[in-house]
């Protein structure tokens, strides 16, 4: 974001930048983001333009400062380069720690104050390079979901949270899902835990409709398992 104090013309003769203070973080942290960094551009005209950047940029400009003087348009190109670099360091960090979807990764850098179109040529990047690929990261997200004993439900619910669109998983949801998998991993989870003297169909079918499996299927699961623990007494 660029706040422009004079005219964007002439020579950039000095750069500075003012990382945030304590009470620039607090701000920041207030409204569930994290601060950044102030630039002010100093023009050979003595007008002065203003940019923020995220923090890590900042802290770049600060250690390693642009060529000066220089053409005020190619002063913010090349700031605007090093932001983009940086974004794509941090979405590459992010995914050594875990994968994530492109949109889950938009909304993080944009809190960290990266602009929108730095955020997309980094993710056409880390595209390019199959680093962030939502059907790879969709597949695994569901199949390591089914393992923790998940819903289908539950699992549809998250992807969505995470900014994935159901529609361009490859085979969803039959290639995930059957309604025979559903109801053994339904039977599954219940076998762990123990028949409550009351209430049982009704809590039972609570606790998996929780976690995410349909009505119908939490339902033929607590009536086979109370059935078969009539039968064993």
């Amino acid at each position: 974001m660029v706040a422009d104090v004079v005219e964007r013309t002439g020579e950039a003769i000095d750069i500075e930048v003012r990382l945030p203070d304590a009470a620039a973080r607090a701000r920041a942290a207030s409204r569930g983001r994290k601060p950044v960094a102030e630039v002010d551009v100093t023009l050979d005209s003595g007008g002065v333009c203003q940019i923020v950047v995220p923090v890590r940029v900042g802290r770049l400009l600060q250690q390693d400062s642009l060529p000066l003087p220089l053409d005020v348009d190619d002063a913010f190109d090349a700031i605007h380069a090093l932001e983009e670099r940086v974004c794509y360091a941090m979405i590459t960090e992010m995914l050594s720690r875990r994968d994530h979807a492109e949109d889950e990764l938009r909304r993080k850098l944009r809190q960290y104050g990266f602009r929108d179109q730095e955020i997309a040529s980094a993710l056409e990047r880390a595209r390019s390079h199959r680093f962030v690929d939502d059907a790879r990261f969709a597949a695994y997200f569901i199949e390591e979901r089914i393992r923790r004993g998940w819903g289908r439900r539950k699992i549809e619910l998250e992807l969505v949270r995470k900014g994935v669109s159901l529609d361009e998983i490859p085979g969803y949801p039959d290639a995930f899902f059957s309604d025979d998998d559903d109801l053994n991993r339904a039977r599954a989870l219940l076998a762990r835990k123990t028949v409550p003297r009351e209430r049982a169909y009704e809590k039972l079918t609570r606790f998996l409709v929780s976690r995410g499996f349909s009505y119908g299927i939490a339902s033929d699961a607590v009536r086979d398992l109370l059935r078969a623990d009539d039968m064993g007494k």
